[in-house]
């Protein structure tokens, strides 16, 4: 295994809830009234556009206007988890080429990653423009991968919901759920990942250990902790 694909918010980032305050303060406002705690758990892990063709049909234009401007006014305190810059700097001294497979739009994507000085760790960045279907639709993994001149079998990749699991086992890509950030263990584990992180670190014993892997043991649930 030579290269580690990633996604982005929940994962490396706590923009998750930003992305989270920025949806409600927005849909709030076009529909003057606040959102159910079961409307603000069915946001977590849906890129935008999948909720402006489910409660905004016709009104896409004007919502995603909204939504930008709500959220650009609040992304620039994103941070990284703790763990996170160190893991990518011993992935990179390794030589693990290193990817964003995400359903943000590639701008925000690259000014975060800019930000957070996590930016030069990545040799390719798929966002939620450079494809017609988001995840859990294999097609960001496979372009990322086919940028790479790689096969699904030659990477892994990390993500906290399972959207990014079910994605990536309908790419042939094997995929590890992170705990760290927004993933729940219960969630991730019913899309059947590889396993299950509790810490950034975790992602370098999976490198480390893999080439003792046979296909039968790493098709099946393991948890490093």
């Amino acid at each position: 295994m030579n290269t580690v694909l990633f996604d982005l918010d929940g994962t490396l980032h706590n923009s998750e809830k930003w992305y989270i305050q920025a949806c409600c303060t927005c849909i709030e406002a076009i529909r003057e009234r606040e959102l159910t705690n079961k409307e603000k758990d069915y946001l977590v892990g849906k890129p935008i556009t999948k909720i402006l063709s489910e409660w905004f049909l016709g009104q896409e234009k004007e919502v995603l206007l909204s939504f930008f401007t709500h959220y650009e006014m609040i992304n620039h305190q994103i941070r990284e988890y703790v763990g996170v810059y160190e893991m990518l700097t011993e992935l990179k001294a390794r030589g693990i080429a290193m990817g964003i497979v995400s359903s943000k739009y590639r701008r925000y994507i690259v000014q975060e990653l800019h930000n957070t000085r996590l930016l030069p760790f990545f040799d390719v960045i798929v966002g939620l423009d450079d494809c017609k279907e988001p995840k859990p639709n294999p097609e960001p993994l496979l372009k990322a991968i086919s940028e790479l001149y790689i096969k699904p079998e030659d990477c892994i990749y990390i993500g906290d919901q399972p959207t990014d699991v079910l994605a990536a086992n309908a790419a042939g890509i094997e995929c590890f759920g992170a705990l760290w950030g927004e993933g729940q263990k219960e969630k991730l584990l019913s899309a059947s990942p590889a396993g299950l992180l509790q810490n950034p670190e975790d992602i370098l014993v999976i490198n480390r250990i893999r080439d003792n892997f046979d296909s039968a043991s790493c098709s099946t649930y393991i948890e490093i902790t």
